[in-house]
């Protein structure tokens, strides 16, 4: 239970956090509208920052539990796992948008998901340590 407890924390910490983000962008007046390919234009609101951020850290949270039972360093392997992810999630807002500001917010939100899970989990790992 206080792996989730750490996850979901985290998991609200970044909501928050990168709806901070897209709220200074929006007033700093960066476009956040993409194309993937083969898609027509659209522009990332609030809704689709805070679902894409808050669904994506509960499933890693869940992930992390089950690999608390599969595996003997479970926090070392979802680092590395976790990495791995982060980086081929560069290349949405890369493929999406030739705007370096879009580009640098939606890398800053990734990172900013990335960093806020693993820090909750690392935490929880952590407190559990402890006698």
């Amino acid at each position: 239970m206080l792996i989730w407890r750490y996850g979901i924390l985290a998991t609200l910490a970044a909501a928050i956090l990168n709806a901070a983000l897209w709220g200074l962008a929006r007033a700093l007046g960066v476009s956040l509208q993409v194309q993937p390919p083969g898609q027509p234009v659209a522009v990332v609101g609030l809704p689709q920052v805070i679902l894409l951020t808050v669904i994506p850290l509960l499933v890693g949270t869940a992930f992390y539990t089950l690999l608390r039972r599969w595996t003997r360093r479970p926090f070392l392997t979802f680092l590395i796992l976790a990495l791995l992810i982060f980086v081929i999630l560069l290349i949405p807002p890369f493929a999406a948008t030739e705007r370096a500001g879009t580009r640098f917010v939606l890398i800053l939100m990734h990172l900013v998901a990335t960093t806020a899970l693993l820090a909750g989990l690392y935490r929880a790992e952590v407190r559990r340590a402890r006698p």
